[in-house]
């Protein structure tokens, strides 16, 4: 290769590097900490005043317990009466749960700030806090519901979906133990349910199997959905043809479900657009269609290279820098010209 053609290709190559570098997909494919939907209570704290400081006092001692254990609630010692807890998918390690609930309070104090009552789903934890004493309290209110990838009138996974439904009911479990997450299967369609470690087994059961007749009764034949409830969820996807957990973008209902609060939760949900977060903005296209332009641009000066050392193509290499726009970003792009030798 020439050397004005191998200096070139340099840029170029290290160009391809470091974009194939920034698009490279993280290891395990799901993201444990994107967003669900979040809610926040109507009444305020003033900051500085004694809730205040109880509030994160709270927040930092979820926060500090998350990396030990998949729940924990808290409770202040003041007058203020205010309750705080938080629970992670049990069947996740330890330091998925503390990055998880971490970013959870992260999200409280910036979507919720100076809110007397907030809660907030992200896809492996939820974390709540507020003084309207709900620890150990029922709560099935439907706060988030959505169903994807609909096969018409199969059936034949609508009653795998029903049969996997009702394993996760009759799997028992509950308590603060890490038992209240529960899995279950039925031909080719999985499901899995977690509840907040404050509720017993009797209390998880009925959360779940309200769960799970909500899927059930909304969902049709969707082949995926997820549903989460005031101290419960429940999901499920069938394996067969690609289908998964909806990530967005899919038929049925999606993104239902964040309405007003049960009577005396002390919660306005709807505050918050709930985040349909497996979607992608148009950045990664982008990204895609700017690697291929390089990569184009690097095989045509190799191919080039080639033909001049092969003596096919006789005359100077001439390289310029012309911008080109994609997807309103400018590019410059390495054109390649040729004029014929004197003879």
């Amino acid at each position: 290769m020439s050397k004005p053609v191998a200096a070139a290709m340099v840029p170029v190559v290290a160009l391809m590097m470091v974009l194939c570098a920034c698009t490279m997909p993280a290891r395990g494919g799901d993201d444990y900490t994107a967003f669900v939907y979040a809610g926040c209570s109507q009444g305020r704290y003033d900051p500085g005043s004694q809730y205040a400081a109880d509030v994160d006092t709270a927040l930092s001692s979820l926060a500090n317990s998350a990396g030990f254990t998949a729940y924990a609630n808290y409770t202040s010692p003041s007058p203020s009466g205010l309750e705080g807890v938080y629970q992670c998918r049990s069947d996740l390690p330890a330091a998925v749960c503390g990055v998880c609930v971490k970013s959870a309070v992260s999200k409280l104090a910036s979507l919720c700030s100076a809110a007397a009552g907030a809660a907030v789903q992200l896809r492996a934890c939820f974390a709540r806090y507020g003084n309207d004493s709900f620890l150990g309290k029922q709560d099935t209110t439907v706060l988030f519901k959505k169903c994807g990838g609909g096969d018409g009138d199969d059936a034949g996974v609508a009653a795998m979906r029903d049969a996997a439904l009702g394993a996760l009911v009759a799997a028992g479990g509950g308590g603060g133990d890490g038992g209240s997450y529960r899995a279950g299967a039925a031909g080719y369609v999985q499901a899995m349910s977690q509840c907040v470690g404050d509720l017993g087994a009797k209390a998880c059961t009925d959360c779940v199997s309200a769960a799970a007749s909500q899927l059930k009764a909304g969902c049709g034949y969707a082949s995926a959905a997820e549903v989460y409830l005031g101290k419960c969820y429940a999901r499920f996807w069938s394996n067969a043809g690609g289908g998964g957990v909806p990530v967005g973008g899919g038929a049925g209902t999606g993104g239902g479900g964040v309405g007003g609060g049960a009577a005396g939760n002390g919660y306005a949900y709807g505050g918050f657009v709930p985040n349909t977060y497996g979607q992608h903005d148009e950045s990664g296209k982008t990204l895609a269609i700017i690697i291929g332009l390089v990569a184009a641009v690097a095989i045509v000066i190799v191919f080039l290279s080639f033909l001049r050392r092969a003596g096919a193509v006789g005359g100077k290499m001439y390289t310029s820098m012309k911008p080109r726009v994609v997807h309103g970003i400018h590019l410059h792009v390495l054109l390649i010209t040729s004029s014929p030798e004197p003879y």
